[in-house]
């Protein structure tokens, strides 16, 4: 499920700001852009978001800041002060230069003098890049749950449809085996031409047709799926491998009941309960 979220903090004289982007996909995947300092803690941040969200791709964005300033320190780099005296001592002997070597000179030569910043250490600065971490999360998850009742509510539509449209192949099924029986009182007419034929035979053939198309075990076992899936709509938590499960299971019913039925409406009818499905199954790629 796609969902944004951020995180911001400030203390111990740091700002700290977290965005998380998360996108459809099948898995847990993440990646994330951090300050040099923190990579050490990229482990532990993965295992924050692990703990919160199940799937999806997700980035994550962490901003460090010092708006009183790094604590910098400014020291001689005596390696290379020791390198500059010497080179001059030597051009000043080899080419009997006058005039001595002030400090104002020396200290205008480049890279003389180094900057250091002290940077935090990881494990210290690891609860509060985790007081942030879960600010974006909750914001994160709360937008995902608001998309997710979005698509429970399609998906309870969609079942509904599909129910609806079981009620119709029920209401079908009779007429299905009356219209059966006359064709085969018609043609054992022809065959018979204009005689008697067997009316047992006729009853015999109609039983066998209405026994070998019978659709109530199915319809029974979709209605208990869709229970099932409604329940698991409504249960919260990570739902979607159980929902795509009971889908399959729903699709089957529907392909076994059209092969039973033998009649072009209901076949029609099981067209249109395959197509919801499709579109169910097409959202809940989208559920964890």
């Amino acid at each position: 499920m796609t969902g944004y979220g951020r995180g911001e903090i400030e203390e111990k004289g740091v700002r700290v700001a977290v965005e998380l982007r998360s996108v459809n996909n099948r898995f847990l995947e993440m990646t994330a852009k951090l300050p040099r300092f923190l990579t050490p803690l990229e482990g532990e941040i993965k295992s924050v978001i692990q703990s919160r969200v199940s799937r999806g791709r997700i980035s994550v964005n962490l901003s460090w800041e010092e708006p009183g300033g790094l604590a910098e320190t400014l020291s001689l780099d005596e390696e290379v002060a020791d390198c500059y005296y010497k080179l001059l001592q030597s051009l000043k002997r080899r080419y009997d230069l006058a005039g001595d070597l002030d400090l104002a000179t020396f200290a205008a030569l480049p890279d003389l003098l180094k900057k250091e910043v002290k940077e935090w250490e990881p494990a210290k600065a690891l609860p509060v890049v985790k007081e942030v971490l879960m600010i974006a999360l909750d914001d994160l998850v709360e937008m995902k749950s608001r998309e997710g009742e979005g698509i429970a509510r399609d998906l309870e539509r969609r079942v509904d449809k599909t129910l609806s449209d079981l009620e119709a192949i029920e209401g079908r099924a009779p007429q299905s085996v009356e219209e059966v029986r006359r064709r085969l009182q018609s043609r054992l007419t022809e065959i018979a031409r204009g005689g008697e034929y067997s009316e047992a035979l006729l009853s015999q053939e109609v039983v066998l047709f209405a026994e070998r198309s019978d659709c109530t075990e199915e319809c029974v076992r979709y209605r208990v799926h869709c229970d099932s899936f409604r329940d698991y709509l409504t249960q919260g938590g990570a739902a979607g491998r159980k929902l795509n499960f009971l889908l399959q299971e729903m699709a089957r019913e529907v392909n076994t009941l059209a092969v039973k039925a033998g009649d072009a409406q209901i076949s029609g009818i099981v067209v249109s309960i395959k197509e919801e499905l499709e579109k169910m199954r097409e959202q809940i790629q989208n559920v964890e």
